[in-house]
């Protein structure tokens, strides 16, 4: 056997022996960026979830890469075996066993804020450091339909509940987004002016989210359509 030919089946044979070792066996189910829809009392658990889908026992380790979220809400943070009371830095998941479902979580305590929060941590298999996902958690806190109208600033958005059309104020804002208590869009808007119409006459009698967005940040307001 010549030396070219051993060569060439050495290769084959390492390159075969890397996939099998730097296989991803860490999947996240869903979207590894997603958006929760707390009220802004009471507690809620923002959870994404990932799967063991390889043959062997996973461990994950995870890494915080940023959290900004208002400082007057209370939160903590849960991997598959322990809760702080503050954003972990780092740390590892107990490890899973094959199939296995475990989730990052969130649990959020907005303490009457309704305010907008984006967490990100990095995961990845401990034996594969290589390969790294980011989950990111976009939390947007809303007022609750029982209490937007003693909270909810009067001249934001009016009539509160509304039928054809709703009055929303638009200064900064550069996007304007009707959604779902799910959080499912309905419409987007590009507000020009102050003071944007939005038309809700199609929609279904309950209750839905405007999402704010522009140069300050983002806000929501939950309302009700008759």
């Amino acid at each position: 056997m010549n030396t070219f030919f051993k060569n060439s089946i050495l290769l084959a044979f390492a390159g075969i022996y890397a996939s099998f070792i730097m296989a991803q066996n860490l999947e996240v189910q869903g979207s590894k960026t997603q958006n929760f829809y707390p009220e802004a009392n009471g507690f809620t658990d923002c959870s994404i979830y990932m799967k063991n889908v390889g043959t062997g026992q996973l461990k994950i380790a995870y890494e915080k890469v940023s959290a900004d979220y208002p400082a007057g809400w209370d939160v903590s943070f849960c991997d598959n075996r322990n809760c702080f009371f503050s954003f972990r830095d780092k740390d590892t998941f107990t490890a899973m066993a094959p199939g296995e479902k475990s989730s990052m979580k969130i649990t959020v305590f907005p303490k009457g804020t309704a305010d907008t929060a984006v967490v990100k941590y990095a995961v990845w298999d401990i034996n594969n450091p290589s390969v790294k996902d980011t989950l990111t958690f976009n939390i947007m806190v809303r007022w609750s339909a029982g209490n937007y109208l003693s909270c909810m600033p009067q001249q934001a958005i009016f009539p509160v509940p509304a039928n054809r059309y709703l009055q929303v104020y638009t200064s900064n804002v550069s996007v304007a987004e009707i959604r779902s208590l799910s959080g499912q869009i309905i419409s987007r808007t590009y507000p020009a002016s102050e003071w944007t119409r939005l038309d809700i006459a199609d929609l279904t009698a309950g209750s839905y989210v405007v999402l704010l967005k522009g140069s300050n940040g983002s806000r929501s307001y939950t309302f009700v359509k008759d």
